[in-house]
């Protein structure tokens, strides 16, 4: 649920950057004597936005896997898939107006079973993938986030 606001917090977050930049680079000449330059202005602002991206990867997948741990051990019934695939005999129909006998058709509805992944495998499946890319952002947006902050911190300390 959390890692579809993911894709539109960042798109937000590039927005407001370039709304960000375009105000940055405006011509404006009565400002310029006592402010920081452009180029210093860009780096903080680029150092802070990349610090909250790398936080928010941070917070997102650590609340998806939070999620994930709910849903696994304490309300295992929340991850059920309420929309049940039909069976196999729903699926095939049998034609009347098809000569094939109906050893056939009970092989190929026995086939279809057994090529069927249980829904048990299929929440594994989903479960592992989540987990997979919640630690991967884990993984980049930890060191992102620290070596970015600690250089803000280290700026803000020589001024």
């Amino acid at each position: 649920m959390l890692s579809m606001f993911f894709p539109l917090s960042i798109f937000i977050i590039f927005i407001l950057l370039i709304v960000g930049l375009i105000y940055l680079l405006r011509d404006d000449k009565e400002t310029n004597s006592m402010q920081m330059s452009k180029s210093q202005i860009i780096k903080t602002v680029y150092f802070y936005l990349v610090s909250l991206i790398a936080l928010m990867m941070v917070v997102f997948s650590t609340a998806d896997i939070v999620n994930l741990g709910l849903k696994t051990w304490v309300f295992p019934k929340a991850d059920l898939n309420e929309y049940r695939e039909q069976p196999c005999s729903y699926m095939m129909v049998k034609d009347p107006s098809m000569t094939e006998p109906d050893e056939v058709y009970q092989q190929r509805i026995a086939e279809c079973e057994n090529n069927q992944i249980s829904e048990e495998e299929l929440r594994a499946i989903r479960n592992q993938k989540d987990a997979v890319r919640d630690l991967s952002f884990l993984f980049v947006g930890i060191p992102l986030f620290l070596y970015h902050w600690i250089i803000i911190r280290r700026e803000q300390k020589k001024a």
